[in-house]
């Protein structure tokens, strides 16, 4: 049987963050790039996609875009990876119960604005909260599901159960959503397994 393309993309991605923000900043490891997942505007429509935050049609018209006119499409990926490294050190901050930096929030607040009508995160006594600001359309509106998806962790506050896998080696965020909120590993089946076997291995060893 025939593999779909969208299957075939969604191989190139990890998804254990719980929240496409999350997925979106565990892109830069990817198990057969150490550079990371995202090296041009169709890998990121092959991650929006494969994340389920842009259906077929909508790919098409983004694919179809950077046809006619690559050049804003490129400075929107070059975004995009600003993007990631923003949230990145959103998601440390957030983990470590750290104050985010007004850069790093502007970074996804240009992506919120090239909505129609869209939301802008703004800072009250040290707390961020989304206020509505009624208007437009281009490249940028690919990033607009990622950067939601970060306004409305960074809403959360400091208490948003953001964690890091407890493997030292591996560097991939989760969102906790487990019963008792102690879930440690990326992937029980992977980095989970890995550090017990290794433990074992010390164990026994003489």
């Amino acid at each position: 049987m025939k593999e779909s393309p969208i299957s075939k993309a969604k191989k190139r991605f990890t998804f254990v963050g719980n929240r496409l923000c999350i997925d979106f900043v565990n892109t830069r490891y990817s198990s057969d790039d150490v550079a990371g997942a995202l090296h041009s505007w169709d890998d990121l429509v092959d991650f929006l996609e494969a994340a389920g935050a842009s259906n077929r049609s909508e790919t098409r018209r983004l694919r179809d875009i950077s046809i006619e006119n690559p050049e804003p499409c490129a400075k929107t990926f070059a975004h995009g990876i600003a993007l990631r490294e923003s949230l990145g050190m959103i998601l440390s901050a957030i983990e470590g119960r750290h104050r985010l930096k007004t850069e790093w929030i502007e970074v996804i607040n240009t992506v919120l604005r090239a909505n129609d009508g869209y939301e802008q995160l703004s800072s009250r006594s040290g707390d961020w909260r989304l206020i509505f600001i009624p208007r437009r359309l281009g490249p940028m509106q690919a990033l607009m599901p990622i950067a939601q998806s970060a306004a409305d962790l960074i809403t959360e506050g400091k208490a948003a159960p953001v964690r890091k896998c407890a493997n030292p080696d591996c560097i991939l965020y989760f969102y906790d959503v487990s019963r008792t909120r102690r879930r440690r590993w990326c992937s029980m089946a992977v980095c989970g397994n890995r550090i017990k076997v290794a433990a074992y291995a010390r164990r026994r060893k003489p």
